[in-house]
């Protein structure tokens, strides 16, 4: 089956503004018609599908913290708990001090009735030890009873790494508007932790150990301990990445390796991520595919995704109610503009399933793309999935960076898009 785009908007009422950026980071999450959409520097909501967008200014929607409203803002919805997530970072304060994360949440979709409450996490003040820290470099997922938010930290002035961090919300929590509990995970070796989407009755989490192994982390929903495996896996090649196109600058020069999409389902745990070229083998830098059995966290395949014409970077991936992983992840180089990309794993037939969603007709001016996509089950139907993406539309500046909303799925997954049209 082929992939299916049942709708593709741009996000109109950011497009141009000066809250755009090649480094453009676009999260999103929906409930039904209702979505919610973030960049690094900017936020809308359509309340249609994504035909009309209404542009909200993350700098003033809520209450100022700290340094004021930074960047990293990763969108999410819990269709259990009917509860919608907004994660956004605040800058370090004036005087050098900390900064804030904050985790906004309320009842049902963003434009349906309900109050907006948050929770807001200052490094000294969930530990004294980690006073002097700020957090940067944000993600969310949710099991079946927890919203995880993770996070680096590093020391204010010098910014040296000093840890990552893993926060563990109870969902029924937010969805009753309760009072702030969470548990705590942090390591000291392993930073850039990455979460699972598609989560159950456990989350799986990883990070790098070296270039030629993972480890990967267990956090049931009935304990508050972690445990841990390392998994051998096929070398990833890192340093500086190119994939210039001819009198454009080289968009992938700031990507590096860090896992960017993880995904659970079919019994499967899967993690991917950007890898440098390799030889004359893979002369392009492509996405790292790493599968693991569930059960016993043993190697399974590495199907990665590669292309002797142009590279692959930035990958992300949930999978949906039948654990098939969707992915969105960008193409370019070569004699390509950077696309943004979506598809899904056919198992039966071996391989990834991909279609470009949408083509630059330009590449940046800077040598700036990145950070990271969002990829979502659609809700309510949970078969299809919903992506962020953005592409270069007239030219290479910030001005001409278009972000967009995109609809999904297998071809034969017409039938439960219709079903919810209606909501």
């Amino acid at each position: 089956m082929p992939v299916t785009i049942f709708d593709r908007q741009q996000v109109t009422a950011v497009t141009g503004a000066n809250s755009t950026s090649t480094v453009g980071e676009p999260s999103l999450a929906n409930s039904g018609k209702y979505i919610l959409y973030s960049g690094n520097w900017y936020a809308a909501h359509s309340d249609d599908h994504g035909a009309t967008w209404t542009a909200i200014d993350p700098y003033t929607f809520f209450p100022p913290a700290h340094g004021g409203f930074c960047c990293d803002q990763t969108i999410h919805y819990d269709q259990a708990h009917d509860v919608t997530i907004w994660l956004l970072q605040y800058r370090v304060d004036a005087a050098n001090t900390a900064n804030t994360l904050r985790v906004a949440f309320k009842k049902g979709g963003f434009a349906q009735p309900g109050t907006w409450n948050f929770w807001d996490l200052v490094p000294a003040s969930v530990k004294s030890e980690w006073a002097g820290e700020w957090f940067d470099y944000n993600h969310a997922a949710l099991s079946n009873g927890f919203l995880f938010v993770g996070s680096n930290m590093f020391s204010i002035g010098a910014n040296n790494w000093s840890r990552a961090v893993l926060f563990r919300f109870p969902l029924q929590a937010m969805a009753d508007a309760g009072a702030v509990t969470f548990d705590i995970f942090e390591t000291t070796t392993h930073g850039s932790l990455r979460c699972v989407q598609g989560a159950t009755d456990a989350m799986y989490f990883a990070s790098h150990s070296s270039m030629t192994s993972l480890r990967v982390f267990v956090w049931p929903d009935n304990s508050k301990s972690v445990t841990h495996k390392d998994i051998a896996v096929s070398a990833t090649v890192p340093g500086p990445m190119s994939a210039a196109v001819p009198g454009s600058a080289n968009w992938l020069s700031r990507c590096d390796t860090r896992i960017t999409g993880a995904w659970n389902g079919n019994g499967i745990v899967g993690f991917m991520w950007t890898s440098n070229q390799n030889g004359t083998a893979r002369p392009f830098p492509f996405v790292r595919v790493v599968r693991l059995d569930r059960q016993n966290l043993t190697l399974k395949d590495e199907p990665d995704i590669w292309n002797d014409q142009f590279a692959y970077a930035y990958p992300e991936a949930t999978s949906n109610t039948q654990g098939i992983p969707g992915i969105g992840v960008f193409l370019g180089g070569g004699q390509r503009h950077p696309a943004h990309v979506v598809g899904f794993r056919d198992d039966n037939l071996g391989n990834w399933v991909l279609a470009i969603a949408e083509s630059s007709t330009h590449s940046p001016d800077q040598p700036k793309w990145g950070d990271y996509l969002t990829c979502r089950r659609h809700a309510p139907d949970g078969v299809t999935w919903i992506a962020s993406g953005y592409t270069l539309q007239g030219g290479g500046a910030i001005a001409d960076v278009k972000p967009h909303y995109v609809h999904f799925g297998i071809g034969d997954h017409r039938p439960a898009v219709d079903r919810w049209q209606g909501v």
